[in-house]
Parts: structure tokens; sequence; C-alpha cells
């Protein structure tokens, strides 16, 4: 095969090659009201373990089951923020800025706190975490976490 035969062949191969990958490329990529639809269901669903983790009764409550709840509210947290990237321009900043305060309020529980203590310590910013989920849900068309 000629030079030239050569090149053509690697031009084709090229282009082939590119157009493949942008089809499967965009085929994982969620349609605009899928993504919306998720994070409204991880809003929900953080919402839902926001509600669970200051819903423990101090009194009674161990700190295992305090640990548990704060694990379920940052495994939810985490979805929150995987689908609001797949969101364009959603709107998180007041999310973004309540789960900082959460976090920051549930590292400054001391290891050998109580289930009552830190529970005390945690849930204003949780409660305030709920409270900017559910803004940022009323920002979404079709989402109501409340």
């Amino acid at each position: 095969m000629s030079r030239m035969g050569w090149i053509i062949v690697l031009v084709v191969v090229g282009v082939v090659a590119a157009i493949a990958l942008g089809v499967l490329g965009t085929r994982n990529e969620p349609s605009k009201t899928e993504a919306t639809n998720n994070l409204c269901a991880s809003l929900k669903s953080l919402d839902s373990s926001l509600k669970t983790l200051t819903g423990l009764d101090p009194s009674t409550a161990s700190k295992t089951d305090y640990q548990n709840d704060v694990t379920a509210v940052q495994n939810n947290w985490n979805q929150v923020k995987s689908d609001a990237s797949d969101v364009q321009d959603a709107p998180t900043g007041q999310l973004d800025s309540a789960w900082d305060s959460f976090s920051s309020a549930v590292k400054d529980v001391p290891n050998d706190a109580s289930a009552q203590d830190a529970l005390n310590d945690v849930t204003g910013a949780a409660q305030g975490l709920a409270s900017a989920a559910q803004s940022t849900a009323s920002q979404l068309t079709n989402c109501s976490i409340s």
C-alpha cells in the first residue's frame, strides 16, 4: 500500500474511534431530567438520614446508634455530591456551607463523648443541613422533600 493509502486508513480509523468514544461516553450520562430526579432522590435520602439522627432519643441512644446514623448521613451526602455534579448549575452553595458546619460539628465531638453529648453537639448543625437540603430541593423542578 502506498504512503497516501496508509494515511487515509489511519485517518478513517481515527474518525471511527472518535465517533465510537463520543457515542459510548454520552450514553452513560443521565439526561437533564434524570440527573435532577437523581439529585432530588438523594436529597430526600439525606433529609431522611438527618431526621433519623436528630430523632435519636439522647436518654436511650448508644454511641453506636449515633455513629451509625452519622455514617448514614455521610454516605447520603456523598451521593448528593455525586448527583449534583450531573446537574448543570445545581444550587448547592447553601448546602455545601451547611455540610461544612455539620462536618465540623461531628469532628469536634470528643471521642469519649456520650451519645447524649454528641447529639447535643451536632443537632443544630444537622437541622441546618436538613433545612439547606429542603431549600435546595425547592429550587429543583418537581422536587419536594418535606
